[in-house]
């Protein structure tokens, strides 16, 4: 995989977040955003979650519907994904 710019925006982000902000990355079709966020991922942190809203089956999609209380969002997330 060739280094990207974004690369370094997301370890900036990381540290200046601590944990406190969602990102959302978005750009053209094809571009390689899914590739750079997974490997930064696989890097970065311990586990994470990958969901591919074009895949993800019915009861992935529904715990988003409610995220009002994160820790049963990440308990039910966690046991959808595995």
């Amino acid at each position: 995989m060739f280094k990207r710019k974004i690369y370094s925006k997301l370890l900036s982000w990381k540290e200046e977040s601590n944990g406190n902000t969602a990102l959302l990355i978005e750009g053209a079709r094809r571009i390689g955003k899914s590739t750079v966020v997974e490997s930064f991922a696989k890097n970065e942190y311990q586990s994470y979650i990958l969901i591919d809203f074009s895949k993800a089956t019915k009861n992935i999609r529904d715990c988003f519907e409610d995220i009002g209380n994160l820790d049963l969002f990440f308990l039910r997330l966690q046991a959808e994904t595995g």
